[in-house]
């Protein structure tokens, strides 16, 4: 025997099996709109990591640029500030100020680096400015430091005489 989809009851005809029609547009529009939000979230995620990646080819080539920059030694190359060309981010223009600390021979270095950008990449230009500590002796003997590192020296002198004669007691 054949099976029918409706079967009939006093009332009229009544759907046995099936979906509405009604369910079927619901369905399709919670699907189109899941796929909307999918999508959506992809393209995000997608600029997210572009962004990501932009930034960090611009903090190793920042890096870079200050690796290059403190490989001269020679004060009077630092204390002039000068220009380096960077592969991602272009030319950096840098400068610096320099002080000595109490620390003999430890410096207090304030980095400005100026960049271009770089509009293939969404760069834009910008500015970083770095504090460190550099141990340069062989800036002693510039005139801007001798006298206080002199002065530095025999401070620490003083002290460790003053020791050894709180020891000797």
């Amino acid at each position: 025997m054949r099976r029918s989809y409706f079967h009939f009851q006093r009332g009229g005809v009544k759907s046995g099996e099936g979906f509405m029609l009604i369910e079927v547009l619901i369905a399709l529009a919670l699907f189109g709109m899941a796929a909307v939000f999918l999508v959506d979230g992809i393209s995000v995620a997608s600029r997210t990591m572009r962004l990501m990646k932009d930034t960090r080819e611009m903090e190793q080539d920042l890096l870079w640029a200050r690796s290059q920059i403190f490989k001269e030694h020679r004060y009077e190359e630092i204390e002039d500030g000068g220009e380096v060309k960077a592969l991602t981010i272009g030319e950096i223009t840098w400068e610096t100020e320099i002080e000595m600390t109490e620390v003999v021979d430890l410096y207090s270095v304030v980095l400005t680096m100026e960049y271009e950008g770089n509009d293939e990449i969404g760069i834009e230009p910008g500015e970083r400015i770095s504090k460190m500590f550099l141990l340069r002796p062989g800036w002693a003997n510039e005139s801007d430091f001798a006298t206080k590192r002199s002065r530095l020296l025999e401070d620490k002198r003083d002290k460790i005489r003053e020791m050894k004669e709180e020891r000797q007691r």
